[in-house]
């Protein structure tokens, strides 16, 4: 049994952990997986049963589940969501995880952040990710972050009236401007090898992307796969000002200043990791988890 069994995953039935939880049965030799579940019973929980994954009920919200769901783990997966209206903030959620987590002697701890996190960036999610990074430093945990870029995940797979419109979106948005991208799937594996090799990854974050692409080159990313013309509608670049103030902070950020992943460096690391183009045609082949 590897030494970082058992492991909690935290959202395991989210896009996030599931493909943390994916990735580690994958592995020759996978570890006991117990995931975190607000209803054990919801159709997504009891496919993960029936692979093998133990299901507890646990919430975010809820300490006295967490202290339950922590008993006897040794590694834990952590991924937070902006929270429905009258629930507490992401970071008060992370937080009394990671103060969970302490009190239960965790050895190590894989949190899910975002690139370029910081207290003072000007994006409300990103600082939220900043704080629960900053009490995980503090917690005296073993940890490691990944901090996804854009998430290919965002982009429709077929040729259809929602890609037209995303496409003359980010035309507008971006411009001329690369973005860096990654899937979730991705963002899995390297959960998972960080997981699998604390001693490698202890005290490491990393900003995780596995490609950089302009809007034009996913436009003709589409065309070549789909093997048919794709179009995008035409907008104007005051459409930014359409949508919520978190968001047009986020975009106008990526715009003017961009993610700052060393996408090579992560391509040689995580040799597994997909391109825009790989991941588009898995979809397209319906092979999509």
């Amino acid at each position: 049994m590897p030494a970082y069994s058992p492991v909690l995953i935290v959202g395991a039935t989210g896009k996030q952990g599931s493909a943390v939880v994916r990735a580690l049965l994958a592995q020759p030799n996978p570890p006991q997986i117990r995931a975190l579940s607000r209803k054990p019973s919801s159709p997504a929980a009891r496919k993960l049963k029936s692979q093998g994954v133990e299901v507890v009920r646990g919430d975010l919200t809820d300490p006295q589940s967490l202290e339950e769901a922590l008993v006897g783990i040794r590694s834990a997966f952590l991924v937070t969501t902006r929270p429905a209206k009258g629930h507490p903030a992401e970071d008060a959620q992370g937080l009394a995880f990671i103060a969970a987590a302490k009190r239960a002697n965790l050895a190590f701890l894989v949190f899910s952040s975002v690139t370029d996190a910081t207290p003072t960036i000007g994006i409300p999610h990103f600082e939220t990710k900043a704080r629960i990074e900053e009490g995980l430093r503090e917690s005296g945990i073993e940890w490691a972050v990944v901090a996804p870029v854009m998430f290919m995940d965002n982009f429709p797979t077929q040729n259809n009236w929602m890609l037209f419109l995303a496409l003359g979106f980010f035309h507008a948005v971006f411009g001329s401007q690369k973005l860096q991208l990654v899937s979730t799937n991705d963002i899995g594996y390297v959960a998972a090898t960080m997981l699998s090799n604390p001693a490698t990854y202890s005290n490491r974050r990393l900003n995780l992307a596995s490609d950089v692409l302009s809007t034009c080159e996913i436009q003709s990313t589409y065309s070549r796969i789909l093997n048919q013309p794709v179009w995008s509608t035409w907008m104007p670049s005051f459409v930014i000002y359409l949508i919520p103030d978190a968001f047009r902070r986020q975009m106008r950020w990526m715009r003017e200043v961009g993610s700052s992943a060393d996408v090579e460096r992560c391509r040689w690391e995580f040799p597994e990791l997909q391109g825009f183009e790989g991941w588009l045609r898995e979809r397209v082949g319906g092979k999509e988890e």
